[in-house]
């Protein structure tokens, strides 16, 4: 089954460096996991649930005071981004900053995702003719990178699984470039394709869901 995961990222943990009219920035992210078990579920189906036709205001004060989630600590990690202002030369010195912090934030999730199995990039097919997703480098997506292609299906007791389909990799002359503000940096105006192109195969079908195993 896919596992949620969250993160928190702490900015004040950032190092600001300015070297000339560059800007590089420093971002340190903790991946956390809900610790969810059984005794946990039971709790919070029958004291916490509620939908929109059922909200109870007692529920949800005990839900807001209940001390029974806890997260776990999974890892961390340290990435850099760096920011010339050659680049954007109409752009004030608090809008670099903010692109390279932007950048720093998107680089360490990427390394986190890479690192930890639990926490791969995990995103829906966009098209299966051409094979594309849309993830790219923000992601962390590169050359060599290879997919489990999984498709939905239902048990017999009504449970929603997933089923391998196959392994597709990524084109790696077909990457896109979906960093903060790329196409500015590049000065690129053309109207090129939001997503990633892959190689694998020709039975898959847009929203098949693609997992990262490398």
């Amino acid at each position: 089954e896919l596992a949620d995961v969250d993160i928190d990222t702490e900015l004040a943990d950032e190092a600001l460096t300015t070297f000339g009219k560059g800007y590089v920035i420093r971002t340190t992210s903790y991946l956390y996991q809900l610790e969810w078990n059984d005794s946990v579920a039971a709790v919070f189906y029958n004291d916490y649930w509620m939908d929109d036709n059922s909200f109870d205001e007692k529920r949800k004060e005990a839900f807001d005071n209940s001390n029974i989630f806890k997260l776990k600590l999974v890892g961390w990690e340290v990435a850099w981004a760096d920011l010339q202002s050659t680049s954007y030369t109409k752009k004030s010195e608090e809008k670099l900053i903010r692109v390279a912090t932007i950048r720093a934030i998107d680089a360490v999730i990427a390394k986190l995702q890479r690192k930890y199995e639990v926490f791969r990039t995990k995103t829906p097919l966009y098209s299966g003719d051409p094979l594309a997703a849309k993830i790219g480098l923000k992601e962390g997506l590169e050359k060599g990178d290879k997919f489990e292609v999984l498709e939905q299906v239902m048990d017999k007791n009504g449970r929603t699984r997933y089923k391998s389909k196959g392994i597709i990799k990524v084109d790696k002359s077909n990457i896109w470039d979906n960093r903060f503000m790329a196409a500015e940096e590049q000065n690129n105006l053309e109207d090129i394709p939001e997503y990633s192109l892959f190689k694998g195969g020709k039975k898959f079908y847009t929203g098949m869901l693609i997992r990262q195993i490398n």
